[in-house]
């Protein structure tokens, strides 16, 4: 199952929680540093495999696929790839290439996670980075948590899964968004939920506005391996 699975879980639980389908969608509850920022949209991602997107003044194209393989409905090997190019504002170039796995067994009603869900993206071009992101190895919870870091130069991202909406007390299982932190103060965040993924980020001109976005749109791209 590809990203439509994301929307259908999402979609179900905003009529779960609003009660009413001409509601609006679930938000992402978001910290209060940010939350009276405005939201810019990511265009042009969609349910699709292939195709581009903008983004304000920055615009690129995207490729990504889901592979599974079930044998015997007892072990499930799940590995996702996504590659996107960036053209940043100042006309600069960035090609990002990700991929993420994870291993699942099933016994009869129980399932457990052999190998916890991973991903990982290199930057290549103008801008040179990584992200590095992984599940617990232990959960104690049923959220499917994620949480990593995106390092480019001496620049370093605490990145960490949403799992909670707007007005509710019950989270999602699956992340509906990630915020992102630098030196422990929350600088940025992506909402998931629905077809044009919101990005909140620095200003123009700030030294964390690039990194934000790139680590940002990797994870907006992602079909998720775990989900």
């Amino acid at each position: 199952m590809l990203r439509p699975l994301f929307q259908a879980l999402f979609a179900a639980s905003a009529v779960v929680l609003t009660g009413c389908a001409g509601l609006p969608a679930a938000e992402m509850s978001l910290p209060a540093s940010i939350a009276a920022e405005r939201a810019e949209s990511v265009q042009g991602l969609g349910a699709g495999r292939n195709g581009s997107f903008s983004l304000s003044a920055e615009t690129g194209t995207f490729s990504r696929g889901l592979d599974r393989v079930d044998l015997f409905s007892v072990v499930n090997w799940s590995s996702a790839s996504t590659r996107y190019s960036l053209v940043l504002a100042d006309g600069s170039r960035t090609e990002a290439a990700c991929s993420g796995k994870a291993v699942e067994v099933t016994w009869k009603v129980i399932a457990a996670n052999a190998k916890p869900f991973s991903f990982e993206c290199e930057w290549r071009g103008s801008r040179s980075a990584q992200l590095k992101m992984n599940a617990p190895v232990v959960s104690m919870t049923m959220k499917a948590e994620r949480s990593g870091q995106f390092s480019m130069g001496g620049t370093t991202l605490e990145v960490e899964s949403v799992h909670e909406v707007r007005g509710s007390s019950l989270p999602l299982e699956a992340p509906i968004g990630y915020v992102f932190r630098h030196d422990g103060k929350v600088v940025g965040a992506i909402e998931l939920n629905g077809l044009t993924p919101r990005l909140w980020r620095p200003a123009s001109g700030t030294a964390l506005r690039e990194p934000v976005t790139m680590a940002a749109l990797a994870l907006a791209l992602l079909w998720d391996p775990s989900a």
